[in-house]
């Protein structure tokens, strides 16, 4: 992945479907192992399960500062079957009869088979946390088991299936097969085909795109409209990180367009992939205008999108002194909608970073004392006036 796409990995998150702050980080499920490897095994997925103890001090940093990031959230919701297990309490019994941990905490992916595919010692950043789960995913590539029957010529629909959806949980290319499956007219029904193209589809651009709007109606009585919505999200966005990668800003109409025509609620698709899209590019001229279109129609009353919109000027355009100058009025914002320690920080950060050093001071000390007259910690804010005062 080149530099332009770890860029999108790491924004991407705070500008899909207009997220509030409940819906980033890890979502864990609530139910008993049993129910985990069943669930598991119906899904295809493998069970990520973070073995701590309540004591553990690496086990409360994941939880607060690891678990809790959106691209960490986005990465693991999509891939696996998440749980938290306390393995010093009773409900962590069955697990333990299979698997077990001498140190906290224990990472742990795990099939539906209840067979163990990878482990990790320790507790982890960000950045390691998902290149440890990345590899996980790659120690589960069962689709060897299908490529010998595909290419002796089986042709069978549920090989076919099973082998597409098995590259596209490793990440493998499918394309070529899938499009080579269809081009063969199989004897298939039409809810075959539509399942399959709901599987096989990855991008917006694409003739399989195509098979898949013919399949719409159908699609969202069989799995639902969530489901729907969720799979034109991902091949959108998918779509918009192509145009990324080959400067091609027209593929981002394309997606637009079937976010617009086929998804139940496009709103704030097409200002946030031209917004990755500027970014990106440090188009300034180009991001500008539609940041302001975006924060007056979605941002403004939307926390996480104003952080997500703050954290990508400042990596891209903070030499751009009227951007910045709009990045204020956005850190504002923020804390109008919530005067929290860490919003008292993100403006201060503004402020500093456009070379206003003493109004970052001064914003931190008033900050601090509203802070203490509710009887709200500061030790954050407090740290950071230091940082500024030494700096």
């Amino acid at each position: 992945m080149n530099f332009r796409l770890i860029y999108i990995a790491l924004f991407l998150v705070g500008f899909c479907g207009n997220v509030t702050a409940e819906d980033v980080g890890i979502k864990f499920f609530h139910g008993t192992w049993a129910e985990a490897l069943e669930k598991a095994a119906a899904e295809d997925k493998l069970i990520f399960v973070d073995a701590y103890a309540q004591w553990c001090g690496p086990c409360k940093m994941m939880a607060k500062k690891v678990f809790t990031e959106a691209s960490v959230g986005e990465f693991f919701n999509e891939n696996f079957i998440n749980m938290k297990m306390d393995m010093e309490a009773a409900e962590s019994k069955d697990f333990k009869r299979s698997f077990a941990v001498s140190a906290y905490p224990t990472l742990f992916w795990i099939n539906g088979e209840n067979k163990q595919i990878h482990k990790s010692v320790g507790g982890k950043r960000v950045d390691d946390l998902i290149a440890t789960a990345t590899l996980a995913l790659s120690k589960n590539d069962t689709s060897g088991k299908y490529e010998e029957a595909y290419l002796a010529g089986n042709r069978d629909y549920d090989l076919v299936y099973g082998y597409v959806k098995a590259l596209n949980h490793v990440k493998k290319p499918t394309l070529k097969i899938s499009n080579e499956y269809l081009a063969s007219k199989p004897e298939i029904s039409e809810t075959q085909k539509s399942q399959f193209v709901f599987e096989a589809c990855l991008e917006a651009d694409s003739k399989m795109c195509k098979y898949l709007i013919e399949s719409k109606d159908g699609l969202i009585k069989a799995n639902g409209q969530e489901a729907w919505d969720e799979k034109l999200s991902i091949i959108c966005w998918k779509t918009v990180e192509k145009a990324i990668e080959y400067e091609y800003v027209e593929l981002i109409d394309e997606a637009t367009t079937v976010m617009k025509e086929h998804h139940s609620d496009p709103a704030g698709f097409e200002y946030e992939s031209r917004l990755m899209y500027y970014s990106v590019m440090k188009d300034a001229a180009s991001y500008k205008p539609i940041a302001s279109k975006y924060f007056k129609k979605v941002a403004k009353k939307n926390e996480t999108a104003l952080k997500t919109l703050i954290d990508q000027i400042k990596a891209k355009f903070v030499d751009q002194e009227d951007i910045m100058k709009s990045c204020e009025k956005y850190a504002k914002q923020l804390v109008k909608l919530d005067k929290t320690e860490d919003n008292y920080i993100i403006l201060a950060d503004v402020y500093s970073k456009s070379d206003q050093k003493v109004k970052a001071i001064e914003t931190c000390e008033e900050a601090t004392e509203w802070l203490k007259k509710k009887e709200i910690k500061t030790e954050k804010i407090e740290a950071y006036t230091r940082f500024l005062k030494k700096a």
